[in-house]
């Protein structure tokens, strides 16, 4: 039921007849009378009395007129919800974000955009290829992801827009304490890892980038495998292997000393942290948010 339409009925309810109807909703008599009758089709039941002169509501309208004011009420209540998120939305940004950079580098540049108090900043994560669909789909404003030599991002052209935010290795750590366990098992020919899954981003740039390198991947002993970073971590803390991390989110922790960075003796990997958006999408909210990206990257880093 459309609010104008219950709005019509509440106004014949309150005036008791068409004509001071008519002009309470600014239209003429014959032309409210018209309403009056497109809302008894729609609803296949006569509202009107017409019997009496001048018609009026029938008794079971009159009945409900109570239960009719109360759903306008919502209606009206509603309506004005909707238009003010609408104004929200016009300063609400979308950014998607590869899983590994929600959790290490994305709370840190989310803190910095929202100095913006207007501005209203939804993160969502996803691996590489559903953060690509989501900003091909129109469904995120911008993304960050990683890339790596042997898994480039497309380039910057007349379509996409990008930014470089900055390096990140993906080093192999472990507890410190558990050091002299771990060269004891390397000594022995068998290094307990965690592991990513073969088919997602990092899992790709462990083996090509980093496994053939590896000075003894026959060593290598899979304890456990998850595309999680933070879970990935959890485990590593735990002692159940050395794993290749992020360095930003292992960063405190290597600083107090609760984890050691492996990379002289098993490796790592350096990758780039890219901002996409579309050049197409012209909204000033996500513009805005685009030349503060720009301006938070690297000094040499600029909008393409």
């Amino acid at each position: 039921m459309r609010l104008d339409w219950l709005e019509d009925i509440l106004a014949v309810l309150e005036t008791g007849s068409l004509a001071a109807a008519a002009e309470r909703r600014f239209v003429t008599q014959p032309a409210f009378s018209r309403r009056i009758m497109a809302i008894e089709a729609h609803l296949g039941v006569e509202l009107l009395d017409r019997s009496r002169k001048p018609a009026q509501m029938k008794p079971v309208v009159r009945e409900e007129r109570e239960r009719i004011q109360e759903i306008a009420l919502r209606l009206r209540d509603l309506q004005t919800h909707l238009r003010r998120q609408d104004r929200d939305i016009q300063n609400r940004i979308v950014i998607s974000c590869q899983h590994a950079i929600t959790t290490s580098v994305a709370p840190a540049l989310v803190q910095r955009l929202c100095g913006d108090r207007n501005l209203g900043i939804r993160l969502r994560s996803a691996n590489l290829e559903e953060c690509y669909t989501q900003l091909m789909a129109k469904q995120a404003d911008i993304v960050l992801l990683y890339q790596s030599e042997t898994e480039p991002l497309p380039p910057a052209d007349a379509y996409l827009g990008r930014i470089e935010l900055g390096e990140e290795r993906l080093i192999p750590v472990f507890p410190s304490p558990l050091i002299d366990d771990l060269n004891a098992g390397f000594a022995a020919g068998e290094v307990p890892v965690v592991v990513y899954p073969p088919e997602v981003f990092l899992g790709k740039v462990m083996n090509q980038e980093i496994l053939p390198g590896f000075p003894d991947a026959a060593a290598l002993r899979p304890r456990a495998e998850t595309a999680l970073t933070l879970a990935m971590k959890q485990l590593v803390t735990a002692g159940v292997g050395m794993a290749w991390l992020p360095a930003s989110l292992v960063a405190d922790d290597l600083a107090s000393g609760a984890l050691s960075d492996l990379s002289p003796i098993f490796g790592s990997a350096r990758m780039q942290i890219v901002a996409l958006r579309l050049r197409i999408d012209r909204a000033p909210v996500v513009d805005r948010v685009w030349e503060e990206i720009a301006r938070l990257a690297a000094p040499a880093a600029s909008p393409a």
